[in-house]
């Protein structure tokens, strides 16, 4: 099981680039990539460890009742499809069928289903006993799992983000979080129903989440295609090592 460490709270500016690879290739010379938060075990990237963060299910991930792949909950926003591939690292990216995929992440105006006193530049607000935005699936016999969700939104010190845990056979194998490109969340957060809160002030440079190094960025940003008008359909490759 991966330790766990608590959220970090200074944030620097680190220069990194917006690069998206798939999560199971080589360089171009032929070398493994990675780094030490992104390591690599033969061909496959294992994905890099990021922080729980503050608004995990709040009875404990292991306790999460939520299985379902709608975790809209009636939160409005742009529509959201998520794809989720879990391969094992140490298998030649072999899908990792069964293993158990959770997420969560913020409203449109950057609040968290399940917690009380949470501050917005929409004000302070309390969420608790709702479980929106939140849920967990098993994978598929292609290590895969499709969420429906809205667009997130932000909150202030993070690049817009989901954050995920991976599970096999009840042990934690990943912590990690996602992101999406900076040009995409600011056409999305200016549309009507984001408005009110606006374009997000923290560039994903800023955020030291993701800011350990390029190669950690580009295995955490989402590929992702769509519109305000017809929705998004974002998926990420989550290496593990088994």
């Amino acid at each position: 099981m991966e330790r766990k460490i608590f959220l970090k709270k200074s944030l620097g500016l680190i220069g990194i680039s917006a690069v998206v690879i798939d999560a199971c290739k080589k360089d171009a010379s032929g070398t493994d990539s990675g780094s030490d938060s992104g390591t690599t075990t033969g061909d496959c990237i294992v994905t890099p460890t990021e922080v729980e963060g503050p608004y995990p299910y709040p009875e404990g991930e292991i306790n999460n009742p939520l299985n379902r792949a709608d975790v809209t909950g009636g939160q409005t926003g742009v529509p959201l499809t998520l794809t989720l591939t879990v391969v094992n690292a140490n298998n030649n990216c072999a899908a990792v069928e069964n293993a158990r995929v959770d997420i969560w992440h913020c409203n449109k105006d950057g609040y968290y289903s399940g917690y009380a006193n949470q501050n917005s530049s929409l004000g302070n607000k309390s969420y608790l006993g709702e479980t929106w935005l939140r849920g967990y699936q098993p994978a598929n016999a292609n290590g895969e799992v499709v969420f429906t969700s809205i667009y997130p939104g932000w909150y202030s010190g993070r690049a817009t983000h989901i954050h995920f845990e991976v599970f096999v056979d009840n042990v934690l194998k990943k912590t990690s979080q996602l992101t999406f490109p900076d040009s995409v969340s600011d056409v999305v957060h200016v549309s009507s129903l984001y408005a009110a809160h606006g374009v997000n002030p923290t560039r994903i440079i800023q955020d030291n989440i993701f800011g350990n190094s390029a190669t950690d960025l580009a295995n955490e940003t989402a590929t992702i295609s769509g519109s305000v008008t017809d929705g998004y359909k974002a998926s990420l490759t989550i290496g593990i090592a088994l």
